[in-house]
Parts: C-alpha cells; structure tokens; sequence
C-alpha cells in the first residue's frame, strides 16, 4: 500500500443554530440536528487514524481534543461570523430579495439553501478551509479530503477500517455522486440550484493538494459568479458548477443509488465489500 495513497482529512463544525430547527418552529422534521448529535457523528469519523485538520469555534476546541485522543489532528480555531461578515451579509440581501423567492420552487422555500444564511455560509468554506490547510503547511500527505464533520453517522459507515487509503488519481478532483445518469450543462446546474435537486454530494471530496488549490480558485469564481446573478447554494450546486469550467479536471464516483454514506465501503483500499461491489463502484462515471 503506497504512502502516497494516505489521505488528510480536513473538516469543520460551527453550530448554526439547527438544534433549533424544529417542526414546532415550522421547520421539517428531518432538518433539526443539534450539536450534541453532530458530535456523535463526529466520534464516529473521529476513530481514523488519518492525519486531520479541524475547523471550529472556541467552545469547541476541547471536546474536539478530547474525542480525537492522542490521533493526528490539528484544531484551527476561527470566528466565522466577524471573519466572513461582509459574506454574510451579501448571502442575507439575497436571502431576503423578493426576486429571489420568486425563482425558487414553493415547496423548497422550507430548506435551509433558500433561508438560513449561516448554512449557506458554511457550505461554501469547505475549498477555502482545505486551501488555507495547505497554504499553512498543516497537510503532510499527498491526498487531502474534505469529510463533513457529521458524515459517519454510524459506526458502520467506516465498513471496519481504521486508516482511510485509496489510489485516487493525483490529476483529478474526485466528486462522489448518487446519480448515475445525468448531463451536465448550465441548464441541468439551474434546476440544480433553484429545485434543490442533488447530483453530487456535499459531503467529500478528495485530490491532490495541487488540484486542490486549482480548485478552491474555480469555487471562488463560481461562488461571485452566483452572487452576481442575484442567487446563493450550498456546496453541491456550487460543486456543479466548478464542472462545466473543465470536465477534465474532475471524475465523478458513483456511490450506488442514493447511497450517500459509502465512501468508506466502495473507495479504500482495504474496505471489507465482495468483489462484485469493488467491479461496480470501480466504473466511474469519468
């Protein structure tokens, strides 16, 4: 097994308030989330043994140490809301434009993308967090992935392994995708946004430390370029974006039909799944 197939894992929590998503307050049931449960989650993704960079507020730093025991971890501290005010501040104008509403589908005005700006604001440092690792010099490895910090959210999601390794291809900016079959084209990307419909998960994406600063800078783009037209999304309908730059820089990796939790089962190296299921997910998409 290579070393050059280790993989840092990058990510974040910041608590948006979502424990206050209730269905009391008019909101889904399937949205609330606190953090307490987030953490559960987290003590799941926690047991790698990869090398990991976190990002987090203060009151948090702590329980971050604690869970990661003596493992590999760095802990950045940030305050996002002073840090990125002038964002947010862009996100909640459009927000709260009644051009805005209007584009959007009724039904969908219910999820977060399309009201809570600390969601959206969140979604979209995910580049910008795994950039200013490298640039700092906290990534050893030559692969570095973005996991969501709640991703795992059972023991089981890690299929049994304790150090993430897979030949990614170093040239490539590996997105993972529950769809199997669809184009993709600026139509396909604006009812991605305006219908919240999902095409390629949020949740991680790995390559080269290289691709990635190539990458972070295609993010940006997108994400002023959405601005300018008077919208905002979350990571997934940004991500669509990045591809219509340049296909060639990106693979898609089919997970299995709204298999959203199997990374861990279908791409490492040593993960314990039959070998009709290594065949399959092995056919990617490009």
């Amino acid at each position: 097994m290579s070393a050059r197939d280790s993989i840092t894992i990058v990510t974040a929590f910041f608590d948006i308030g979502r424990g206050q998503w209730s269905k009391e307050k008019g909101h889904p049931n399937y949205l609330q989330r606190s953090s307490d449960k987030y953490f559960e989650y987290f003590s799941n993704l926690a047991k790698l043994n990869n090398n990991m960079v976190v990002y987090t507020s203060k009151e948090f730093v702590e329980k971050i140490r604690d869970i990661r025991g003596s493992k590999p971890t760095i802990i950045v501290e940030i305050d996002i809301q002073e840090k990125f005010k002038q964002c947010k501040l862009e996100i909640e104008k459009i927000h709260s434009s009644s051009e805005f509403k209007s584009k959007i589908a009724p039904e969908q005005l219910k999820n977060p993308e399309y009201w809570s700006t600390d969601y959206i604001l969140v979604t979209n440092l995910k580049a910008y967090f795994v950039r200013k690792s490298i640039k700092s010099g906290f990534i050893d490895t030559d692969l570095t992935a973005w996991v969501d910090f709640g991703y795992c959210r059972s023991d089981d999601t890690l299929n049994g392994i304790e150090e993430w390794k897979y030949g990614f291809d170093f040239k490539k900016v590996h997105f993972f995708t529950i769809n199997k079959n669809f184009k993709i084209d600026s139509e396909t990307v604006d009812k991605a946004i305006l219908k919240n419909q999902v095409f390629i998960i949020g949740g991680a994406v790995v390559s080269s430390n290289e691709m990635w600063l190539k990458f972070s800078k295609i993010v940006k783009n997108c994400q002023i370029a959405l601005l300018s037209k008077g919208l905002v999304d979350d990571d997934q309908g940004v991500f669509m974006m990045t591809l219509l730059e340049n296909k060639e820089d990106f693979q898609l990796n089919y997970l299995g039909k709204n298999k959203w939790f199997n990374i861990f089962k279908s791409y490492d190296q040593t993960a314990r799944q039959s070998l009709f299921d290594r065949v399959k997910n092995f056919l990617h998409l490009y």
